[in-house]
């Protein structure tokens, strides 16, 4: 079943990428995941090549061949096996975006304010996708066993967030080479948040995906 997406979120995850749009008959999300049972959900380089060589890319308006149910993922139901070459229709720019469908309408960015989730606490309509108006943006950067970790501070409906995992290859980039501290970005910006699998720990962790300036 073929499906026509805008990509809202391209995030590195273990070497691959883990993307998302929403499609846009239908105004849900989707995220394609690769039949590679090894790469965990995620989508490689190679995978997200179109016919003419170039990359995917945030904000690109692509068709995508996918199975016809989804993956049946109860922490991420919108996970859908994709197949073969994907193709670049056209791309957008982010008013192109708002005039299509907005943001999603949300009281907290999955559940509640916490960075993370219990399994136990999903219900059969979670999402693992939302798009939202953020404030008062800044990274944080630990290293730990000799690793940089990347963690999202800002504010949304009034409410504090802190230590959201950061995935956005942009905001990973620019702060790889600070010192450990806390760095403002943007009293006002727009992201896109993604619920994780569950760890070992068998929690959820909250993650923003990409940053839209």
């Amino acid at each position: 079943m073929k499906k026509i997406l805008v990509i809202l979120a391209k995030s590195l995850k273990y070497g691959n990428y883990c993307v998302a749009g929403i499609e846009l008959s239908t105004n849900k999300w989707i995220r394609p995941i690769s039949y590679d049972k090894e790469i965990e959900d995620a989508v490689t380089a190679a995978e997200l090549t179109y016919a003419d060589n170039t990359e995917a890319q945030i904000l690109d308006v692509a068709e995508i061949d996918f199975e016809d149910t989804p993956a049946e993922n109860p922490v991420q139901p919108e996970n859908f096996f994709f197949k073969g070459t994907w193709k670049k229709l056209a791309h957008w720019n982010l008013n192109d975006f708002e005039k299509f469908c907005g943001y999603d309408n949300a009281d907290f960015i999955f559940y509640d304010t916490s960075r993370r989730l219990e399994l136990s606490t999903l219900t059969e309509k979670n999402k693992s996708l939302l798009i939202l108006p953020i404030e008062n943006l800044s990274v944080s950067t630990e290293f730990r066993n000799e690793e940089i970790k990347f963690y999202a501070n800002f504010s949304y409906g009034g409410a504090n967030y802190e230590r959201f995992g950061v995935g956005d290859i942009f905001l990973r980039e620019k702060f790889a080479d600070k010192p450990r501290g806390n760095f403002f970005v943007s009293k006002k910006a727009v992201a896109t948040f993604s619920l994780t699998n569950p760890y070992k720990d068998n929690r959820c962790y909250k993650m923003l995906a990409h940053l839209f300036l």
